[in-house]
């Protein structure tokens, strides 16, 4: 799928180009706002306002191929300025968390639940940095334009979370 020639179309006024970008995020999307709010109804309220926001605000998308981190970007902002407003707390999605999880780098199913529970623990914005890292697959820089942070920055963020997790995973959480 050619994104950047979609956005072109889509920019022009092609309902259709629009629907298939849509169409091509739209699992990644929901996902993103169901780990921040934990619930189905909010995370679609936050999904369908993402849609229209991308939908008002395409002409100003300068680099057409960076369509996917960029609405990315929007649904992020959008989940946190809800969590924010709600005062709910950040609960990580356990199916993002499965799907973080590799035969490499886990073994067991208690290995997987054990990083889910220390995912709560995180910092907000560590909790940003994993998904985005490790969930959505999007590269130092990439993560750095969605945030609008440098990418120093996000380096140190994405170290420290690590560094986070660590403790928390050898303290206490194995079902042995």
């Amino acid at each position: 799928m050619d994104i950047a020639y979609l956005v072109k179309q889509a920019t022009r006024g092609n309902d259709q180009a629009f629907e298939q970008l849509i169409t091509f995020v739209r699992p990644k999307l929901y996902r993103t706002a169901y780990s921040y709010v934990r619930n189905e109804q909010d995370a679609l309220d936050i999904y369908q306002e993402t849609i229209y926001e991308a939908y008002l605000s395409l002409r100003k998308l300068k680099k057409p191929e960076k369509f996917q981190s960029w609405i990315i970007k929007i649904i992020v902002f959008k989940s946190i300025d809800f969590v924010r407003k709600s005062s709910r707390q950040f609960v990580a999605n356990d199916e993002i968390f499965a799907n973080l999880c590799t035969e490499e780098s886990m073994n067991t199913l208690e290995q997987s639940l054990d990083l889910t529970e220390a995912f709560n623990f995180l910092d907000p914005t560590y909790k940003t940095i994993i998904l985005l890292r490790y969930y959505h697959d999007l590269s130092i820089k990439e993560i750095a334009e969605v945030l609008n942070s440098p990418e120093g920055t996000v380096k140190s963020q994405l170290h420290r979370a690590k560094q986070a997790l660590r403790p928390i995973l050898k303290e206490g959480y194995s079902y042995e």
